[in-house]
């Protein structure tokens, strides 16, 4: 473990009102979205609410719910957060396993220290002498120096811990600590485990809950230790004794409870109720004579779910009166007794941009013919539409019944398409349109090939998971064909159905694939409706009635394969990358990739016009920005190299007149890139 003092980091500058600007990269006019949130911390005297997100630290201002800083961008990835008592100080770790204090008044790195795992719990002592850590592969405590970050004492149970959560609370006195690990009797149940911190004995190891502790906070006396989680139930232990002297159940169907108690005393808690099939529940609720003092009722799709794909650190509840979380679309919810009622600001969209896989037409992110809108397909909100302009985003359908389960779409007269899945339904969407579905069927497994919708915008095709392809007639709404893509018997469902679905560019041909027990392609013709060729093989490029119908060139070593909006050219990024003229059935240039990450290029895309291409690479162990790499085809000459977001880039979208290139990241953010330097 290394333990050294950082050079201070210049705080961003926050000059002017448009957040979208700050702290960008070279290149960069602008930032869409403002990162996935692993993390959110109330300071402890209500001013700030700071937000840890994959592209850096924001700080907002609590009264004004405005941001005021953004700190953390060199390289992002901040997962965990902790303000000290004093308000000094605030404690940031990166994905990195990086450690930082930072100066609360100028966001300059204090001490920084190097550690060995990743941390699922952070806190400071009341006295704001130390920091103490939690690990969440391992029942470990670290406490550090809190200026310093200068180690001081290390715990360990006996009980090795793998979990969501690592809950940690110093005792007012900070002659305690308490944090959890795994029962070493019981499936999921964990243990609470208490700490003298001044001889490092073990004094306590608390069994009572049957799930997660997501939970721990000592009461203002120190008399008393309070515990909640997913089992629903908040338990009160005496210090002095251990014994357990009060529990809280009977709160209905919980998610998770997290109990707090406020300066005064009161134990309080905000309790999550998730119904899948109906409302979530927020509420904040007074244990002891269990008055009800918010309520808050959200859709389950629009609450939004964590990093990890639960709620972990989404809602915040802290000094038994201050109660944030997060509600997509757009907004982070606020509870305070000085505003006893929701207030919410725009932070996201949430989650991250759904990563673009080999397609001729479908794709995860495109602009508008006019540029004034670019459209992104994300894994939680569904496709949303960005205003470039304004830089606003608004969802491409609003209907409920769409689900967010959705794939996007762009046809040969420039309109942009909907496909959405929910429950055993698909449907058809015009994006922006009036809400009302153009095609709605029924059958469609979520586990089997992506819909399929013809470059002409006439034609609609999706599979079920047994083999049946069912094409729509657009225009009409109405049902064309129903065909049998013939299937082998799978022991492995996993690998069963139909695993992609493609038209050939006129919408003449639809071909079909299977997997099991090996690639297996079938074209169909669209004017008849029968089949039409089965011989289609892996390592060839396949032309039907003189058109590309699917490109069966299978990657190595991550190697990226796209298709020109046209048709004419395709590439192959990689260890061996080139881009390849299909008229002429011949390479037409090899590509320099940077040395290094060759097989790390992943999401690529072809300008409209067919001039340049780009493609953008995933994360690697020591990288801290993802590389962008733009190139001229005719040619194949390098333009430019942009260096921006801290983690994988998932998709391209060149807008109409090359003067912008869009990337979006698994950070939750798109980044808008200015050509006109370049081109």
């Amino acid at each position: 473990m290394e333990n050294k003092r950082s050079q201070n980091l210049a705080p961003v500058s926050v000059d002017g009102d448009d957040v979208t600007t700050w702290a960008l990269p070279e290149g960069a006019i602008a930032r869409l979205g403002r990162g996935c949130e692993p993390d959110m911390m109330f300071s402890a005297d209500g001013q700030f609410l700071a937000i840890g997100t994959a592209m850096g630290l924001w700080l907002y201002d609590l009264e004004t719910l405005s941001p005021i800083a953004l700190w953390e961008t060199e390289r992002g990835m901040v997962f965990h957060i902790a303000f000290s008592p004093n308000g000094k100080w605030i404690a940031a770790c990166n994905s990195d396993k990086i450690l930082k204090v930072l100066d609360i008044q100028n966001g300059a790195c204090l001490a920084q220290v190097e550690i060995d795992d990743y941390i699922s719990g952070l806190t400071f002592s009341y006295n704001n002498q130390y920091l103490a850590a939690a690990y969440a592969r391992s029942a470990i405590v670290e406490i550090w120096h809190a200026e310093t970050c200068e180690p001081v004492t290390q715990f360990t149970s006996d009980t090795e811990k793998v979990g969501f959560y690592s809950p940690i609370s110093f005792s007012p006195d900070t002659r305690l600590i308490a944090s959890t690990s795994a029962s070493d009797t019981t499936d999921d149940a964990e243990v609470i485990v208490v700490w003298n911190v001044e001889s490092g004995q073990q004094i306590a190891s608390l069994t009572a809950h049957t799930r997660w502790i997501s939970t721990l906070c000592f009461s203002p006396c120190g008399q008393f230790l309070a515990s909640g989680g997913e089992d629903g139930t908040v338990y009160v232990w005496d210090v002095s004794t251990w014994q357990q002297v009060r529990s809280y159940t009977d709160f209905g169907d919980v998610y998770r409870i997290m109990p707090s108690y406020s300066p005064e005393g009161i134990l309080r808690a905000a309790i999550v109720n998730y119904d899948a099939a109906g409302p979530a529940t927020i509420s904040v609720c007074d244990l002891e004579n269990g008055e009800q003092l918010y309520t808050d009722k959200v859709w389950g799709n629009t609450v939004k779910f964590s990093y990890a794909g639960d709620w972990g650190n989404t809602v915040k509840f802290s000094n038994g009166s201050r109660l944030a979380y997060e509600c997509r679309h757009e907004f982070i919810n606020v509870w305070t007794p000085e505003y006893p009622y929701k207030r919410q600001f725009t932070h996201s969209p949430i989650s991250f941009p759904a990563y673009e896989r080999t397609s001729i037409l479908f794709s995860t992110a495109m602009f508008s013919d006019d540029g004034k809108t670019l459209a992104v397909k994300y894994h939680h909100e569904g496709v949303m539409l960005w205003d470039i302009a304004s830089k606003r985003s608004r969802p491409a359908v609003k209907v409920e019944s769409a689900g967010k389960n959705q794939f996007l779409y762009k046809t040969d007269s420039g309109k942009l398409y909907v496909a959405s899945i929910k429950d055993d339904n698909v449907r058809l969407w015009e994006a922006d349109g009036n809400g009302i579905p153009l095609v709605e069927g029924t059958r469609r497994e979520y586990w089997s090939a992506f819909p399929a919708l013809s470059l002409t915008g006439e034609l609609f095709a999706y599979a079920d998971a047994d083999g049946n392809l069912k094409v729509w007639d657009v225009n009409s709404g109405n049902q064309r064909y129903e065909l049998k893509h013939p299937l082998e018997p799978n022991d492995d469902a996993d690998d069963e159905g139909i695993c992609d679905l493609q038209f050939s560019f006129d919408g003449k041909i639809l071909a079909s694939e299977s997997n099991y027990p090996r690639a297996h392609v079938v074209s169909w013709d669209m004017e008849l409706g029968e089949e039409i060729d089965n011989s289609l093989n892996d390592n060839i490029i396949t032309r039907i009635l003189g058109r590309l119908v699917l490109s069966k060139l299978k990657p190595k070593s991550r190697e990226v394969v796209h298709i020109s909006y046209d048709g004419k050219y395709l590439s192959s990024i990689g260890n061996n990358s080139y881009l390849y003229d299909v008229k002429q059935d011949d390479y037409l240039t090899r590509l320099t990739l940077p040395h290094g990450l060759e097989d790390i290029f992943s999401a690529a895309k072809f300008s409209i016009c067919g001039k340049y291409f780009a493609a953008g690479t995933w994360w690697r162990e020591g990288m801290e920005k993802m590389v962008i790499c733009l190139w001229e085809v005719e040619t194949g000459k390098q333009i430019v190299t942009f260096n921006g977001h801290p983690t994988d880039v998932h998709a391209l979208a060149f807008s109409p007149d090359n003067t912008l290139l869009a990337s979006t990241s698994y950070d939750g953010t798109i980044l808008l890139w200015d050509l006109t330097p370049y081109l």
